[in-house]
Order: structure tokens, then sequence, then C-alpha cells
């Protein structure tokens, strides 16, 4: 590989590297409910979409369905729905703590410094030659 392109390479890697940090500093100062958002990943998401169901069908059944039999049951389905999803948003919630985004800010500033000491290592080297 030429010095060119190692150079650009690591240049790229960089760049990937700041817009990772921005993401990851973004996600320590924001709120709570956008660290769940967009650091819970998918589950996060299919968490909260299934109590956002969960309670449609329960004001639906409310608004429309006799007290009877079937009532009671899609009641309680519903909010076992919503239980169970609020437990998880919660153990997701403690998975992503503040603490585990710094974590994560100082490794990749680390791993940058590294790249940019590299970075400045090639091009006086290039310059020189």
């Amino acid at each position: 590989m030429s010095e060119n392109q190692r150079i650009d390479q690591l240049k790229e890697q960089v760049s990937f590297l700041e817009a990772r940090l921005t993401r990851y500093e973004d996600l320590l100062n924001g709120t709570t409910l956008s660290r769940i958002l967009f650091g819970g990943g998918r589950r996060a998401k299919l968490s909260l979409i299934e109590i956002l169901i969960a309670l449609v069908v329960l004001i639906y059944t409310f608004i429309r369905i006799n007290h009877n039999m079937l009532f009671g049951i899609i009641v309680i389905l519903a909010l076992v729905v919503i239980l169970f999803s609020a437990l998880q948003l919660n153990v997701i919630r403690k998975k992503n703590g503040k603490e585990k985004y710094q974590r994560m800010i100082d490794s990749l500033t680390a791993e940058k410094a590294s790249m940019d000491k590299e970075l400045a290592r090639l091009t006086a080297a290039k310059k020189q030659v």
C-alpha cells in the first residue's frame, strides 16, 4: 500500500471515529429517553411500540366492548404486555447508563489520539522523502 493510500485511509478512519465520538457525546448528554431510543437498539424501539399498541387496544376495549369475560381477558393481556415492555425498557435503561457512554468516549478519544499520532508521523515521513 502506498504512503498516500495509507494516509487517506487513516484520515477516513479518523473522521469515522469523530462521527462516533459525536454520537456518543450526544447520547451521554441527552435525555434518558434518547439514550433508550438511540442507544438501546431494536429491542427498545419494539418495546415502545408494544406499549403504544397495548394502550390503543386497552382504550378501544374500554370504549367499544361490553363488560364481560372477553373484556377482562383483553384488559389483562394488554396490561401484561405493557408491564413486560416496561420492564424491558427499564433493563435497557440500566444497561445504557451514562457510565457506558463515558467509557466509550474515553476509549474512542484514546484511539483517535493514537491515529492522529500515526497520521502525523506518516505525513512527516512523506514530507522528508
